[in-house]
């Protein structure tokens, strides 16, 4: 009982925790738009800051960002109270004019009605003030990071081909190397004390574990998710986008770590001065970042295993590409390390630019490099085989690459330097961003493939538990891979854009423009559009499931027949579709105007172009409330007989004898003839005509004509069949046999049986059918009167010869 009490006693202090946490906050609007206009003032005091950076400023755009998304939400939870106060005022009405007087209580509510109005009002006006402020101060933020980054990029130094470019450098050559001589003493200092009693244990334990993480660690890793991938994971392509994600993540996390050991190591006891510590932290971040580009490279090229490569690269495009993204890393880590050093020590402006430009030209080196080495790769082989095609977005991106690679070195020979290394680092953060994005997308696609598959582990089990069609479990696995690349699209680009000075505070801020964009009265709100389309979508599957749900489980159990239970899911699938259209409409914020305007649009539509479709829909839906022809009938229209087998929004299904399909309009069996075989009365009637001699015995051929007919199974007994005597005539009777059957459709077979039965029982009673008459022609010599052969009269040319 004891641990059960400190249990009750624990989760009751914390519930109180909550509520005095929940009491403890601040409600008070006034008090919110005061931090709010407090939070923008300071802002703007910041922003005029004359040394403040690049960083500093997206700080701000994030800060303003924030702001200004609080004030709107505080506007939206305002307008409320305002209405309601508004409503209030209205239903107390003006105050009298003139010599008539009301009651001082109504006077006191109108005055306390409009004091709460203006109140409400002020408050909802001051936070749509706060947010328009500080979508100004953003607009202005931006324009200061791009005039900055355009001040940057187009800030020109002396070539390097002239004169005074080397001698600025030898010029301060001395100053700067004394700086250096002054960080080597710090750092030589600094690593001396590792090495007293106290730090030496901990600096050897932690650089060894941290080369061991680096080196036999990342490569034991390797080794066991490649055996984990190839015998625990199900085949398929995630197997091989599996093993590239972990080798990207290894190669980061390992390598990272085992920097962040060796710092730890010399940092023990807090050894490292201030600048030396940060120098320290900057490598270990730079190694991070060098080591996530040298892994995503290596796992994207595959060298060493060609059939678990992801993008479709050739053996020799990989193997001639395998050392470029270690090169690229490696010299961006120490470039971007001096870069950090040159501002710990306040180095002079040459040895800067002198930095920038090595850093531009070994980049741009790099990536001259690497497109020669893609374009031998790509040449017409000796034999005349073509190469195979890249896909055009890797053209569109070698093909730019090659233009800014081009820029890059036009720059760094004029002198914009600041320029050219733009150009160069922008190339590899935008192939990084690919990449990454690459190797992401085939990740979700695979997942999603994998798991939602209609062959796949989760299709049994949710097919099995819920009963879920697979179809259905492979449509949510293409739409969930479908979101995910979209998702990872938008992170791509607004990645990009942040070597561009901008970034996703700017995609957020062209949203809220796009926001307040109006059209013809509707105003433009993408949130508003994505949710309709949302529900749009989710309301036609749970159509959908509803349909199938009424057909397969609870319509089978009623008394309907098919055809009555197809015609109302149909009309069920028609309704919910007109009420989630209505409903995404709704949603979009449309009012009855722009539904009018959208009706009159598609009346125009009607007019010129869809008159026949709409005809067929509307005959649709009077076939369906009608029914004069239901799905299961037997139909006879022009040339065309058969059953129907569905009735769709445009035209019907009719399934012929030979068992093909005719797809006849909708509007055919509204204004033409149609001939329902099973519409009221789904008997089937069989009638036989057979003609005896006239001296046949009429009774005896009867009532063995009326006991075949009893005798068939099929034959019904109400009505009862009949034989009757239909004529008789100088050469023949005429009896006529009729019976029926349950189904126009089993006419054929049982009239066959039939005559087979009846044919046998008068043979075996020798009751004979009627012959068809012989006409004989005879000869009575010569008797009658004329020429014979022998006095024939013989013609010139039968004379005999001479």
């Amino acid at each position: 009982m004891q641990p059960m009490r400190l249990l009750r006693i624990f989760f009751g202090l914390v519930l109180l925790a909550f509520i005095g946490t929940a009491f403890a906050q601040d409600d008070d609007p006034n008090k919110k738009l005061d931090d709010l206009r407090n939070q923008v003032t300071q802002i703007k005091t910041s922003a005029k800051a004359p040394d403040i950076t690049d960083s500093q400023i997206d700080d701000l755009r994030n800060k303003v960002t924030d702001v200004q998304t609080q004030a709107q939400k505080l506007s939206v939870s305002l307008q409320p109270n305002r209405d309601a106060a508004k409503a209030r005022l209205d239903q107390l009405g003006p105050a009298p004019t003139g010599a008539t007087k009301e009651a001082p209580e109504l006077a006191a509510q109108r005055k306390d009605a409009q004091k709460a109005f203006d109140s409400a009002d002020g408050q909802v006006k001051q936070a749509d003030a706060i947010a328009l402020d500080s979508t100004q101060l953003f607009s202005q933020l931006s324009d200061l990071r791009r005039t900055r980054f355009q001040e940057t990029i187009s800030k020109r130094t002396n070539s390097p081909f002239s004169k005074a470019f080397w001698t600025d450098i030898t010029q301060a050559l001395p100053r700067d190397s004394a700086s250096v001589s002054t960080l080597a003493t710090d750092v030589r200092n600094d690593l001396a004390l590792d090495f007293q009693a106290g730090n030496r244990l901990p600096f050897f334990i932690c650089s060894i574990l941290g080369i061991l993480l680096i080196t036999v660690v990342r490569w034991y890793l390797e080794r066991r998710v490649f055996r984990l991938t190839t015998d625990r994971m199900p085949a398929g392509r995630l197997r091989r986008s599996a093993m590239a994600l972990a080798i990207t993540f290894l190669s980061t996390f390992t390598t990272g770590l085992g920097a962040q050991l060796i710092y730890q190591g010399i940092n023990w006891n807090g050894t490292l001065t201030d600048d030396v510590d940060e120098l320290a932290k900057t490598l270990v971040r730079l190694i991070f970042f060098g080591a996530f580009m040298a892994g995503l490279g290596r796992s994207l090229l595959s060298p060493k295993r060609p059939s678990w490569r992801l993008p479709a690269l050739s053996d020799e495009t990989a193997d001639r590409l395998r050392r470029i993204p270690f090169y690229i890393a490696t010299a961006a880590v120490i470039f971007e390390f001096l870069k950090q050093v040159n501002r710990t020590m306040g180095a002079s402006l040459s040895a800067t630019v002198i930095t920038s430009f090595l850093h531009a030209a070994v980049l741009s080196a790099l990536i001259t490099l690497t497109l020669v080495r893609l374009s031998r790769t790509h040449r017409i082989a000796a034999d005349g085989t073509p190469a195979t095609p890249r896909p055009v977005w890797a053209s569109v991106m070698i093909a730019a690459a090659t233009l800014c690679v081009v820029a890059s070195w036009i720059g760094l020979m004029t002198g914009y330097t600041a320029f050219a290394l733009f150009m160069s680092r922008q190339i590899i953060w935008t192939t990084i961003v690919v990449g990454a994005a690459y190797l992401a997308m085939r990740v979700a696609d695979d997942l999603f493939e994998t798991l939602l598959s209609e062959k796949g582990p989760m299709s049994a089990r949710a097919q099995a538990a819920f009963g879920m069609d697979p179809k259905l479990l492979d449509q949510a696995g293409v739409l969930l891979a479908g979101v995910a690349r979209l998702a990872l699209f938008l992170f791509g680009v607004s990645a990009v854009m942040t070597g561009f000075g901008a970034g996703a505070s700017d995609i957020v801020a062209l949203g809220a423009k796009v926001e307040g964009l109006n059209v013809y009265g509707l105003a433009i709100q993408p949130g508003r559009i994505l949710g309709a389309i949302g529900i749009f979508f989710l309301g036609l599957l749970a159509i959908r499931v509803l349909k199938n749900w009424m057909a397969e489980k609870w319509l089978p159990r009623t008394s309907l027949d098919a055809g009555m239970r197809s015609s109302l899911t149909t009309l069920l699938g028609y309704a919910g579709g007109v009420l989630v259209f209505a409903l995404a409409l709704f949603i979009m914020g449309l009012s009855v105007q722009n539904i009018a305007w959208v009706a009159s649009a598609l009346s125009v539509g009607i007019g010129f172009g869809l008159q026949a479709i709409v005809q067929n829909f509307i005959s649709g839906l009077i076939l369906l409330a009608e029914r004069p022809v239901k799905v299961g009938d037997w139909v006879v229209l022009d040339d065309a007989e058969g059953d129907i087998r569905r009735i769709n929004v445009r035209a019907t299904e009719i399934q012929m004898g030979d068992r093909s399909t005719v797809i006849v309009p909708n509007s055919s069996f509204i204004t033409k003839p149609v001939r329902n075989m099973t519409l009221a009365n789904p008997q089937g009637r069989v009638q036989i005509k057979l003609p005896m001699p006239l001296d046949t015995d009429a009774a005896a051929a009867r009532t063995l004509m009326l006991d075949a007919l009893k005798s068939h199974p099929a034959v019904q007994a109400t009505p009862a069949p009949g034989v009757q005597l239909d004529s008789v005539d100088r050469t023949a009777m005429m009896f006529v046999a009729t019976a029926y059957v349950g189904s126009p459709r089993d006419v054929g077979n049982v009239r066959s049986d039939l005559l087979f039965d009846v044919l046998a029982r008068l043979r075996s009673a020798n009751i004979p059918l009627l012959r068809p008459q012989d006409l004989v022609l005879r000869s009575t010599g010569n008797d009658i009167p004329g020429p014979n052969a022998a006095n024939a009269p013989v013609s010139a040319n039968d004379a005999p010869p001479a």
